[in-house]
């Protein structure tokens, strides 16, 4: 998967639930808000083929496990959707009912 692609994956995936979402000069590196609460950074490590992704919790401090699942290093379509589905529960479950709610999340 190229970078184009994996971005559009992220973006697609995401939606609007995604927003001040930006992309390093490499392009293969997504940084945006989830919920307007977390700053979630992902991307392929083109050096390793892998892929990276965690909630940035203090400057430069990522969290990388979500409620005892790791993300997957694997960068096909079907892990990196896993991923996205793992992080995204996450926050889901982090935010009240009624911000959901009122969000269309």
């Amino acid at each position: 998967m190229n970078g184009d692609e994996f971005l559009a994956l992220v973006r697609d995936f995401f939606g609007a639930k995604a927003t001040q979402v930006t992309v390093d000069p490499s392009g293969s590196v997504a940084t945006c808000v989830l919920y307007d609460s977390f700053v979630f950074t992902c991307g392929l490590n083109g050096e390793h083929g892998t892929f990276t992704g965690g909630i940035e919790y203090d400057t430069g401090k990522y969290l990388t496990v979500f409620l005892n699942e790791r993300l997957s290093f694997n960068t096909d379509r079907e892990s990196i959707l896993r991923n996205l589905q793992i992080v995204d529960r996450y926050c889901r479950l982090r935010l009240p009912d009624k911000f959901l709610a009122s969000s269309g999340a």
